[in-house]
Order: C-alpha cells, then sequence, then structure tokens
C-alpha cells in the first residue's frame, strides 16, 4: 500500500505534464476556424482543398455534438440546427414584414371608414333636424288651417241654409203662381159662361 501510495503523485505529475504537452501540441498546429458552414458540407468539390489536416482523436471525425431531432435516426448537428433557425426567422421576418403592411392597410381603411362613419353622422343628424323642423311646420299649417277650416264650415252651413231658404222661397212662389194661375182659370171659366 505504501509503494501504491508513493506512486500516485508521481502518476499524478505525469498526468499533468502529459495533458500540458499534448494542449501545446494542439495550440502549435494550424487550423482553420473561419470556414464556412457551405465550404463544409459534403459535396461541396473545394471541401478537400480547404478542410483541415485529419487529425486522430476524440474531434477526428469533426464535432459531436449531435441533437435528435426526433424524425428516426436523423441527427442534426448545432450547426444546422442555427442555419435552419436563422432561415426561419428571415421567413418570420418577411411574414412579420408583410402582416406589418397589410395592417397599415387595415389602419387606412379604417381611417377612411370612421370619416366616412363621421360623415354620415353629420348627415343623419342634418337628416333628424330637417324631419324635426318639417313635423314643426307641419304642425303650424295644419294649426294655421284649423280657424278658416272652422270658418268655411260655418260659411259652408250658412250657405246650405240660405239656399234651403230660397228653395223654400221658390217653392212657396211656385205656390203662389199656380194659385193665381188656378184662380185666373176660374175666373175666366167663370166669365166666359
Amino acid at each position: 500500500m505504501k509503494k501504491l501510495v508513493s506512486l500516485t503523485p508521481l502518476c499524478f505529475l505525469i498526468l499533468i505534464v502529459g495533458c500540458e504537452s499534448f494542449m501545446k501540441k494542439d495550440y502549435k498546429k494550424p487550423y482553420k476556424s473561419d470556414i464556412s458552414s457551405e465550404e463544409t458540407k459534403p459535396g461541396n468539390s473545394s471541401n478537400e482543398a480547404i478542410a483541415p489536416p485529419k487529425r486522430s482523436g476524440y474531434l477526428a471525425s469533426g464535432s459531436t455534438v449531435k441533437v435528435d431531432t426526433g424524425a428516426g435516426n436523423q441527427k442534426t448537428s448545432v450547426l444546422e440546427q442555427l442555419e435552419e433557425t436563422r432561415q426561419a426567422l428571415i421567413s418570420s421576418q418577411a411574414k412579420a414584414d408583410s402582416l406589418e403592411k397589410e395592417l397599415g392597410n387595415v389602419k387606412e381603411i379604417k381611417t377612411a371608414l370612421e370619416a366616412e362613419m363621421e360623415e354620415t353622422k353629420k348627415q343623419l343628424e342634418v337628416a333628424q333636424q330637417l324631419t324635426i323642423e318639417n313635423e314643426r311646420l307641419n304642425k303650424q299649417l295644419n294649426e294655421s288651417h284649423e280657424p278658416y277650416e272652422k270658418k268655411i264650415k260655418k260659411l259652408t252651413l250658412e250657405l246650405t241654409k240660405a239656399q234651403i231658404e230660397e228653395t223654400k222661397a221658390q217653392q212657396e212662389l211656385i205656390g203662389l203662381k199656380i194659385e193665381q194661375l188656378t184662380d185666373k182659370k176660374k175666373l175666366k171659366a167663370q166669365d166666359s159662361e
């Protein structure tokens, strides 16, 4: 056990020195980190010329960060997801811009409709005032006609009475003429006898 305890610091020291040398070796190697995502896609003919040299080790096969998209065994890298999200953002921005334009159009229509509604309200108020004025004038006209109608009725009644009296007078006159004629006939008949 004592041997094992005395070897522990030595193993720790070797591990630290090994990590430091590994790290120094990685920093000295040139690596192009500014390669665009289009240049690293498979099927690009310039992929071999631009790609960094193959390495061995943990990251030799590329990024190990993969995210399950839930579509079977398909895995999508974080960069691919970032690009998809960027495209979705551009699409959403275009939709938002079109919706803002549509909202502007709707606001213009709303403003025009509100102005038209105000004009219609004014016209309605004028029409109501004209109706009230018309009813008032109609009432005044009816009130002014009332005394004349009473006079006309009174005069019509008096005229009817006068016509009745005239008819009676004519009947009496005709009766008197008939009496005179009958008297004359009687006298003539007496004279001729």
